[in-house]
């Protein structure tokens, strides 16, 4: 939460577009109106488990355009970047605001989505890979553990300097964010065998994030990954494009970008393990 702005991030069922109703009310009570809104997400894997309005991109752009605080107030629009036989990526953005010449009124935010992570990292994630200690509380223990998590997996060289708020979950899977000045970065991890998934999102005002990624890729080593970014061009402008490097061992497969409303700009690519890589792990592909 920012004095002007406030970041919401959730994963599995939940059904986040029903909050955003009250969140402009609760806005106008303290004596703000919205002129931003900006909703993304990845295709589902499981598009039929989700509750409405989350059932389809469709829905949750019917949805929107039903809140008339939000439509009388922006006028927004949805897009679907990558290809659609693979993985994709949907997003709305309503903008109307007014942005100076700035560094920091200039806005980025990086997604790194992981799939089929390391088996030897996803093992830091399980509860009962650490041991129970006496006389402790259950809150205790789940704080010890959440701090080993992120210390066993490499996780807390990935924030410097930040305050990180880590939770490790039973019997599986961890969740963190970090705030470091203005700058947060936030994870959530599902380590299960056959559908491992870590994704690591941040808005950091750096020129580079190509050791950032790197980084963050050598940690989890997945097989694939996702990478979006969403920039206004003043800060787009500032940074060596992230999905135009190269990343280790890995091959991307696809791009796509486009300017929405007037000042927003969306990126989104795949990269996946090289052949040579994976006869390393000992896979075979065809």
């Amino acid at each position: 939460i920012y004095p002007y702005m406030l970041v919401l991030k959730t994963c599995g069922t939940t059904t986040l577009l029903r909050c955003i109703g009250r969140l402009i009310d609760l806005g106008r009570s303290l004596g703000l109106e919205i002129d931003w809104v900006g909703y993304s997400r990845k295709n589902f894997n499981f598009p039929g488990d989700q509750a409405f309005p989350h059932q389809s991109f469709h829905q949750e752009i019917e949805y929107l355009y039903g809140h008339r605080n939000l439509s009388e107030r922006l006028d927004g629009s949805g897009y679907t970047l990558g290809p659609v036989t693979g993985d994709h990526w949907f997003v709305f953005v309503a903008d109307h605001t007014m942005r100076t010449s700035s560094e920091l009124d200039t806005d980025r935010v990086l997604n790194i989505m992981m799939f089929d992570i390391d088996e030897n990292v996803a093992k830091h994630f399980y509860y009962d890979e650490y041991p129970k200690l006496q006389d402790e509380t259950k809150e205790e223990e789940t704080r010890r553990i959440s701090e080993l998590q992120t210390l066993t997996s490499g996780i807390k060289d990935l924030c410097p300097g930040a305050l990180v708020d880590p939770r490790a979950f039973e019997p599986c899977g961890y969740s963190m964010n970090a705030v470091l000045f203005e700058s947060y970065s936030t994870m959530h991890i599902t380590p299960e065998l056959g559908s491992s998934y870590a994704s690591f999102e941040t808005n950091q005002k750096v020129t580079s994030y190509k050791s950032l990624i790197s980084n963050v890729i050598r940690t989890f080593r997945p097989r694939r990954f996702v990478m979006t970014l969403m920039a206004d061009e003043g800060g787009l402008s500032k940074i060596d494009n992230p999905l135009l490097a190269i990343y280790d061992t890995y091959k991307r497969s696809s791009l796509a970008s486009i300017k929405v409303e007037e000042d927003c700009c969306c990126m989104m690519g795949n990269w996946v393990v090289s052949p040579q890589r994976n006869k390393q792990r000992g896979m075979s592909i065809s």
